[in-house]
């Protein structure tokens, strides 16, 4: 019931923003995403000794954000630039040379694993029809998540990779690709007139497949760090992280797919 008053209450305002926001507006909704996130990355693992520089590393995510939002000049500037930061962070902060790559690493590691792939939102979002692509993208995970959850629970006997996310099972991971293939199909009758459908339907089991190796690698993450949600802000669904995970795989693979396939 949690999971379903939260998803009733954050559903309609995430369409709002996606649909109807300017593009500031949009940079902002997802700066903010990525800025909880990347709390809750630092947080996780500090619970294994690693410490990490979150103030630094958070800042680093909205500026690789803005370099999303910018332009390609802007992303290389900051690429250059993120290590010597790190390194410069490490020699102001650090007194244990023994580690002094554990935290330095982890940190470019959450960096580029939730805004890196977090920024290709952005990149979609300027797209011709990139709100009703980010629209259908979202549709596609959301179904496939719910999918997965309910087949999974109620049908599941085979674990997938038990000893990285104990509860996910063979049936509900078919369920997952099942369900991102009726969501496209149900996207393209209703509202969705920028792919045809065989496209769709390509996209969908794409997203359907990679968005599921997202979830895999954050339950990778959560079982290093011995915690079994990223946070606790989404009543039911844990952590914004935990929320993110599957699109955060996704987005790009869109991306790449639109580029190479549909792009003029």
């Amino acid at each position: 019931m949690k999971r379903v008053i939260s998803g009733v209450i954050a559903i309609p305002i995430v369409m709002g923003i996606v649909l109807y926001g300017s593009p500031l507006l949009f940079f902002g909704f997802v700066a903010a995403i990525v800025l909880v996130a990347s709390h809750e990355y630092f947080s996780m693992i500090s619970n294994m000794g690693v410490e990490g520089f979150p103030v630094e590393g958070g800042v680093l995510c909205f500026l690789l954000l803005l370099g999303f939002y910018l332009g390609s000049q802007s992303l290389l500037l900051l690429a250059v630039l993120l290590p010597v930061i790190l390194f410069a962070t490490w020699f102001i902060r650090g007194n244990d040379v023994k580690v002094a790559l554990d935290p330095i690493a982890y940190t470019v590691l959450g960096v580029f694993y939730i805004a890196g792939l977090g920024g290709y939102f952005l990149l979609i979002h300027n797209l011709e029809g990139g709100n009703q692509m980010i629209m259908f993208l979202m549709l596609l995970i959301w179904a496939g998540d719910a999918a997965a959850y309910y087949v999974g629970r109620n049908l599941g006997k085979h674990k997938l990779i038990p000893s990285v996310s104990p509860n996910k099972t063979v049936e509900g991971a078919i369920a997952n690709v099942a369900g991102t293939l009726l969501a496209a199909f149900i996207a393209k009758l209703w509202f969705f007139e920028e792919f045809s459908l065989t496209h769709c339907l390509i996209v969908a089991f794409i997203c359907g497949i990679i968005g599921q190796f997202g979830d895999f690698a954050e339950s990778l993450i959560k079982r290093n760090c011995r915690v079994k949600d990223s946070g606790s802000l989404i009543p039911g669904h844990g952590g914004f992280l935990d929320r993110i995970d599957s699109l955060l795989f996704a987005g790009p693979a869109f991306y790449c797919y639109y580029q190479l396939f549909l792009g003029t």
